[in-house]
Order: structure tokens, then C-alpha cells, then sequence
């Protein structure tokens, strides 16, 4: 049971909730979902659901058909290529604006996390590596001083990862760990726009396949 409180504590726990159903499986993709419904499974008042979904809508998550329900959105592969596109055009201008305050803190905390990807085994939970893989960038992320550019990256991140679980395989984790390498390379190399270029047009080049 969810209760009441101040703030938008509770619609932000709704939120949330929902994400984690759509991470499970538990929310399909395509499916029609009565608003009642999911309040009464929720064991929450429809207006923090509304205004949750409201918030999802805007965000691409979800389709609100007035009088009928809520559709969560499946992703098609063009769906998925553009998405990779936005993502590594907001990523690149993070990058330019996090980069001249970037520190050997901000460093070995990307090591950290690449070496522990690599640590991962092939039986590793699909959320513990795209955590891990999240932590990375979320690493010199954190130092952007534009928190708004920042939110529009990590949703469509979210986007991506929430309702197509990819691949996190030994072969896609050794290319992932690569690549991870020269982006800290570059930081070292005080290379903003060669580390900024990088993200873009190889990090984020569509391979979901």
C-alpha cells in the first residue's frame, strides 16, 4: 500500500514503481492497462497514478487512450536507432560542458566500474550489468553542469534499457570494456572533443543487434 505524503513523494514512488514493473515484464509492452486497475494493484488513489503517467507520456514510456487505459510503448528497431542517435548527440554535449572539471577522482571511479564489467560473469543479472555500465558514465555525467541535458540523456538511456534487455554477453561486454578504455584515455589525454566525437559516433553507433 502506497500512502499519501507531501512534496510529490508519492507520485515520484508511483514513478518508480512503474518503471520497475516495466523492467520485470510485469508491465507489457503493447498491452492495454485499465487506470483503475493498476491504482487498485498499486494501492494508490488515481490522481499520483495520473499525474505518474502523465509524466511517462512525456517522456515516451507510455500512451494514455483517454476513457480506455494506458498502453505501455514498445520500441520498433527504428525506434531503437533513433533513440541511440539522441543519446549520443546529448552525450557529446555533456561531454564538452562536464570535461574542463573532470579530476583523477572522476577517473578512477570510471576505472573502477569498467574493471568490475569485465569481472562480471556470463550468468551476471541483465540489471547488474547495465548498472555497472550506467555507473560508468554516470561517472563524469555527474560533473555536467547542466542538469536538464543530463536528465533528457539518462531518460532515453532508460528508454533503452528498460524495455529491450540487450545482449550483455562476454563479447558485448569486451567491446563495451574497449571502448570504455579509450574514453578514459581521452579524459586523461585532456582531449575534450576527440573523447566527445568518440561517445558519439562509436560509443553510440546503433549495435543492438
Amino acid at each position: 500500500m502506497m500512502y499519501a505524503d507531501s512534496g510529490g513523494l508519492l507520485r515520484t514512488a508511483v514513478y518508480e514503481k512503474l518503471l520497475e514493473d516495466m523492467k520485470s515484464g510485469k508491465l507489457e509492452p503493447g498491452r492495454l492497462i485499465s487506470i483503475k486497475k493498476l491504482a487498485d494493484e498499486l494501492g494508490t488513489s488515481k490522481t499520483p497514478l495520473r499525474e505518474a503517467l502523465l509524466q511517462m507520456q512525456v517522456e515516451g514510456f507510455v500512451t494514455i487512450l483517454p476513457q480506455r487505459g494506458v498502453v505501455v510503448n514498445a520500441l520498433t528497431h527504428e525506434d531503437k536507432k533513433y533513440i541511440f542517435e539522441v543519446c549520443g548527440g546529448l552525450e557529446y554535449q555533456a561531454v564538452i560542458s562536464a570535461f574542463p572539471l573532470l579530476t583523477e577522482e572522476h577517473i578512477l571511479e570510471m576505472e573502477m566500474y569498467n574493471s568490475r564489467i569485465m569481472m562480471s560473469s556470463q550468468g551476471s543479472r541483465y540489471e547488474d550489468c547495465n548498472a555497472l555500465n550506467t555507473n560508468f558514465h554516470n561517472a563524469y555525467l555527474k560533473a555536467c553542469p547542466n542538469a536538464y541535458l543530463v536528465y533528457l540523456l539518462n531518460m532515453n538511456r532508460t528508454r533503452l534499457f528498460v524495455f529491450t534487455e540487450r545482449d550483455w554477453g562476454e563479447k558485448f561486454r569486451e567491446a563495451n570494456y574497449s571502448e570504455h578504455n579509450v574514453i578514459i584515455d581521452l579524459v586523461r589525454a585532456g582531449d575534450a572533443k576527440k573523447m566527445a566525437e568518440y561517445i558519439r559516433d562509436v560509443h553510440w553507433a546503433y549495435t543492438w543487434e
